[in-house]
């Protein structure tokens, strides 16, 4: 008679597995119907019953696979949207603002400006000025270097040759919103070099853009996008020893926060 015996690390391993993949078809669940309706008033409540978790341990889970909190991505997809709406159609700022879920113009509005780095009404002029400026987008450039702060130098890969607007940045968040705190933009992917980057924790996210002079591929990215992130937080202080940072491109996935921040226009100071 043979006696089968489980092997307790396979069982755990197993077990483990099994429970990752719950906790990332919730998160995927859970994004899936924000992007639906970015306008539906969610609240975290409403999330963890979607994903049959308690909302403190959603919220959790929902952090460390994404890298922010529900309601912050939520708010970045409401602002994606409305940043469609105002590039794409002639509506209003105002009926823009009720149709991505706000109830109050002003806050909208300054919350727009902070998060993607110009106005509204500055967004919906911009394919215009922006049209005469992108041939002047160079090879490589940023903002010059003040001599102050730290260099921060890192690796982009690809699975395939490209070439394009390659827009690298160090951001707060793991959304790309606003101004980074230091950025580039070269010809394509191989190494980089980060100048005047400040004390602190930072996310370093890379956007390959396509050739071309369409204001639109830089202010409403599509499928031509691809997007890479370092996976891990980037400390900058004098008492850490910098490690090589890298990012590898890939397509983006639904499961990415939108890109906010207005990038082509505050590299060629718009």
């Amino acid at each position: 008679m043979v006696t089968l015996t489980r092997n307790p690390a396979l069982v755990e391993s197993s077990f483990a597995t099994q429970t990752q993949c719950d906790h990332d078809f919730a998160v995927d669940t859970v994004i899936g119907q924000m992007r639906a309706d970015v306008s539906y008033p969610f609240t975290l409540d409403i999330f963890a019953e979607i994903a049959n978790y308690s909302p403190f341990h959603f919220a959790r889970l929902f952090r460390q696979s994404i890298g922010v909190p529900p309601g912050e991505f939520l708010a970045a997809l409401r602002f994606e949207r409305a940043k469609q709406l105002i590039l794409r159609t002639d509506a209003s700022i105002t009926d823009i603002c009720f149709d991505v879920g706000f109830s109050s113009l002003g806050t909208f509005s300054a919350r727009f400006k902070h998060l993607v780095g110009i106005g509204p009404a500055e967004l919906r002029a911009m394919p215009e000025q922006l049209a005469s400026r992108l041939p002047d987008l160079g090879p490589c450039q940023g903002r010059p270097s003040t001599g102050t702060g730290f260099v921060v130098t890192g690796n982009v890969t690809a699975p395939m040759p490209c070439a394009g607007h390659l827009f690298i940045g160090l951001f707060p968040t793991a959304i790309p919103q606003s101004a980074p705190v230091a950025g580039i933009v070269t010809a394509g992917p191989g190494p980089f070099v980060l100048h005047d980057v400040p004390v602190g924790t930072w996310r370093l996210l890379a956007a390959l853009f396509p050739l071309g002079n369409d204001p639109l591929t830089h202010l409403l990215p599509g499928d031509s996008l691809r997007v890479g992130a370092d996976p891990w937080p980037v400390v900058v202080s004098p008492d850490v020893d910098p490690r090589p940072l890298h990012v590898e491109l890939r397509r983006p996935s639904p499961t990415d926060p939108p890109i906010l921040s207005a990038l082509a226009p505050k590299v060629l100071n718009i």
